[in-house]
């Protein structure tokens, strides 16, 4: 597990301001392999497996709240209806890719170099790792980003309009869309569950 520490804010005159930090403990791919392996299945719960092991479910909880966030978003408010242009994912490349229209390899490729460009320039903060693994990670997974705090979702968009400045005209205009993607999810309201 990797120790990281997430800043506190209030929003104060519409701006985010700090009030604090908080440790926290996040699992890694390597804590939930060694699980994931040994876990046996007792049963079943609306359709989805029950394991023998807390840890076995908890991972199974986070991934079925996970994929419920990333299908209710691509939903029309209030509707069952999906949003044109948007599918509900039915496979890994789809839960993990980033949603662009089209869903065609140019629309992924330049959404990988807009996340490493991203992260190239988050390194030159002068950010804490731990901030800047944060930073990126909201950058690079909008449906992580939508359940952020609206404090976290604040100070992202600050990092991204900031990103978006340091860049030439041609880079700007090319990643714009990824971009604008971006500050959309940063402007929703995070849902209270």
């Amino acid at each position: 597990m990797e120790n990281i520490i997430i800043d506190v804010s209030k929003k104060i005159d519409g701006k985010y301001v700090k009030q604090g930090e908080v440790p926290i403990v996040v699992p890694v791919l390597s804590d939930i392999a060694s699980l994931v392996v040994a876990a046996k299945i007792t049963g079943t719960e609306d359709g989805l497996p029950v394991y023998d092991a807390d840890e076995a479910n908890w991972i199974q909880s986070a991934m079925l709240a996970y994929v419920k966030a990333n299908a209710r978003n691509k939903l029309k408010p209030g509707t069952a209806e999906v949003k044109e242009g948007l599918k509900i994912p039915t496979n890994w490349a789809e839960l993990c890719a980033e949603g662009e229209r089209g869903g065609n390899g140019a629309a992924l490729q330049l959404a990988r170099e807009v996340k490493e460009a991203f992260a190239t320039w988050a390194n030159t903060l002068g950010k804490s790792a731990a901030t800047v693994k944060v930073m990126v990670s909201y950058f690079s997974n909008k449906t992580a980003l939508e359940l952020a705090t609206e404090d976290h979702k604040g100070k992202l968009k600050a990092y991204v309009e900031q990103f978006a400045v340091s860049l030439d005209p041609e880079t700007l205009e090319r990643y714009e869309r990824p971009i604008q993607s971006i500050m959309e999810v940063c402007d929703t309201v995070t849902a209270d569950f």
